[in-house]
């Protein structure tokens, strides 16, 4: 009876519910107790109910609700309900391109470029060299860089929506230095992006040449630039097309099949990440009438859908097996102190210095910084993506939590008080 396919269903129906519900409990909380984003009560709720916690307890005589799948995989949940999460991270990814202002992106391009240039290169060097010189990686292989290089990639990703949602509480959003954040960020997870496709394919290959990292780099920004420049040319066409369908939703399923097939065509033919896909055709229709007319629809999906893919990433993390591998807890107590510690600096340095020499002052170059702080959805990604992949384990992926969470709850707390100061542009302070 249990083995029948309804049974099965009936099943996976009964965990989506408590997924759910653990995720909206998380962030409720989250966000009106302890003033904090959501996303993080969400992490944390999947933490509290994974296989590991509450959710691998034989309650009352039963079976565990939650256990780590039987196929092989590791999944802290069944596939089935691993495969609803992954489409919610390509719906979390279409947003957040969907949502960037191409216009306002290209009217900053040059200072944000400048910002999120230093901001991923410099994080990305010093999560890189923290890794190795604490013991988590190994130079002497390919396999053994790799976990170095996927914590360099979590390290550069800038959370632009939580920075955005700060901003926008104290209207600063069109100010220099919230548009400069905006523009930066949205450079900052391309540039991201391109890295993750670079590492992933270093990952697959098992080997390295420059040679081989120049055609996964021109192949990762080939397919970015050439979405960009197709959409540009034909987004007006596949807006009209999409908008002649009147029926109820028509337009939005649709605008989501678009980018399903992104996303797919990312992954399959150019083995590129599929919120690559994603990210890239929301921001090829974000300046579309279709973007108007899926906002609201969008918003009620994403509101459903993406809570429960952070609620199944924080089901991953199992603090039980730290030190239980060939490093000791200390060691990783070490790691996430001098990586939360290197994550601040790197993007207060990286991203701050540029800032000094387009146009800010030490005010301006201070709010940039820490408007650029913040990781959040994209780091949470790239650190599901590693430890699904087996890339990295389950000690540098507890360790990418905890520096995400801490830069997310501290960079609002100290970019509030420092727009309360004067202007934060050179000319306007000279004047």
């Amino acid at each position: 009876m249990h083995d029948s396919p309804l049974a099965i269903v009936a099943e996976l129906i009964l965990l989506l519910s408590v997924i759910l519900v653990a995720a909206k409990i998380g962030g409720e909380i989250a966000e009106r107790y302890l003033k904090i984003p959501p996303v993080l009560g969400e992490l944390g709720a999947g933490i509290l109910i994974s296989p590991f916690l509450l959710g691998g307890i034989h309650w009352f005589g039963g079976g565990a609700l939650f256990e780590v799948a039987h196929d092989g995989s590791g999944l802290p949940v069944e596939p089935q309900l691993f495969f609803f999460a992954q489409v919610a991270a390509v719906i979390l990814l279409f947003e957040a391109g969907l949502e960037t202002d191409r216009d306002q992106f290209k009217r900053y391009v040059r200072p944000a470029t400048a910002v999120a240039a230093g901001g991923v290169i410099l994080p990305f060097v010093m999560g890189f060299a923290a890794t190795v010189f604490l013991g988590f990686a190994d130079l002497d292989s390919i396999e053994g860089t790799v976990p170095a290089l996927f914590v360099g990639a979590i390290m550069t990703a800038t959370s632009v929506g939580i920075t955005a949602r700060v901003l926008a509480d104290m209207g600063r959003l069109d100010s220099p230095e919230g548009v400069t954040v905006l523009a930066g960020a949205v450079v900052d997870d391309v540039l991201g992006i391109i890295i993750l496709a670079v590492v992933i394919g270093i990952a697959e290959e098992g080997s390295v040449t420059a040679g081989s990292i120049g055609v996964i780099f021109l192949k990762a920004f080939g397919f970015w630039l050439g979405l960009m420049i197709i959409g540009s040319i034909v987004s007006r066409y596949i807006s009209n097309v999409v908008l002649w369908f009147k029926s109820a939703g028509g337009a939005v399923v649709l605008a989501l099949a678009m980018a399903f097939l992104a996303s797919a065509v990312a992954e399959i033919y150019f083995g590129l990440a599929m919120i690559i896909g994603a990210y890239t055709m929301g921001l090829a229709l974000s300046s579309t009438e279709l973007k108007h007319r899926i906002e609201e629809p969008m918003r009620s999906i994403n509101n459903f859908m993406v809570p429960a893919f952070f609620v199944v990433i924080g089901m991953q993390v199992d603090f039980t097996a730290f030190g239980s591998g060939d490093t000791s807890l200390a060691s990783v107590i070490v790691f996430a102190f001098v990586l939360t510690v290197f994550a601040v600096i790197s993007k207060i340095v990286g991203s701050g210095v540029p800032a000094l020499f387009v146009g800010f002052n030490r005010i301006g170059a201070y709010r940039v910084s820490l408007g650029m702080l913040p990781r959040g959805e994209v780091a949470l990604i790239i650190a599901g993506i590693g430890l699904t992949s087996g890339v990295i384990g389950q000690d540098i992926f507890g360790v990418a939590i905890v520096m995400t969470v801490v830069t997310t709850v501290i960079a609002p707390v100290f970019l509030i008080p420092a727009f309360r100061g004067g202007t934060g542009l050179k000319s306007e302070s000279e004047d």
